[in-house]
């Protein structure tokens, strides 16, 4: 698996839209970056969180389907899908090696964005902040970076399924739309983005959570059920003869 690794991390290195994806995903801080700069002695360390998480965890689930997708498609795209099933190694681990290498770059680049976000927070809002109020927000922001990246296999298998760039990137602008129409109500536990904001930013802000303890464990099974039917689809896909 190390050697199918390094090989995804050799194609993601020339990849030119990772540029593009490491400017998005600090859209929010620097709107809000700004914001917090012309706002001066307005602004909070609550207000100036929460709208970065919230236009992130909005954001997070379009570059996650549109990269992940494009990622896979470049296969397709590129003609060497033949070439790489081809390889002397089972065909799943192969789709997993790519899944693998694209959940570690994304949650990387989550990662500098979350602690510049954060250690700005910090500077700027600190000493009105106890211990426990600012350890939530790391927790908050990683548990829903984490939980978010799990569904990458569901960008993979449309990307397999359909071979068409469009349909990748239609479902990640739909998976915004989704997201935001869910939102506030319980329904959002049957559509995993949803249900991923409002379990995590329980963690800062308890009634923006689900109200009970069920609500949770069902918007937590469905989400792992559509991980486990892409992830399923995907192995199915592996063992077509014909790719």
């Amino acid at each position: 698996m190390n050697l199918l690794l390094r090989n995804e991390f050799m194609k993601l290195k020339r990849l030119k839209s990772l540029y593009i994806i490491f400017f998005l995903s600090f859209l929010p801080f620097l709107i809000n970056g700004i914001g917090l700069l012309s706002m001066g002695g307005e602004q909070t360390w609550t207000r100036f969180y929460m709208f970065v998480f919230n236009q992130y965890s909005v954001l997070f689930p379009t570059v996650i389907f549109i990269f992940s997708g494009f990622y896979f498609y470049l296969e397709f795209k590129n003609k060497t899908v033949l070439n790489w099933m081809s390889y002397p190694y089972p065909r799943f681990k192969l789709i997993m090696s790519k899944l693998i290498a694209a959940f570690i770059l994304l949650f990387l680049i989550s990662a500098i964005n979350h602690i510049i976000h954060l250690g700005t927070l910090f500077v700027v809002f600190g000493s009105g902040m106890t211990t426990s109020e600012f350890w939530k927000l790391p927790l908050t922001s990683f548990t829903s970076t984490t939980l978010s990246l799990l569904t990458i296999p569901v960008a993979a298998l449309i990307a397999f399924v359909s071979r068409n760039i469009i349909v990748v990137m239609v479902s990640g602008v739909a998976a915004f739309m989704i997201m935001t129409i869910l939102l506030a109500s319980d329904v959002s536990i049957a559509f995993p983005f949803s249900f991923i904001y409002r379990f995590s930013i329980q963690m800062v802000e308890h009634s923006m959570g689900y109200s009970s303890v069920l609500l949770s464990a069902s918007g937590a099974f469905i989400m792992f059920a559509y991980v486990t039917i892409s992830l399923a689809g995907l192995y199915v896909y592996s063992h077509k003869t014909r790719m």
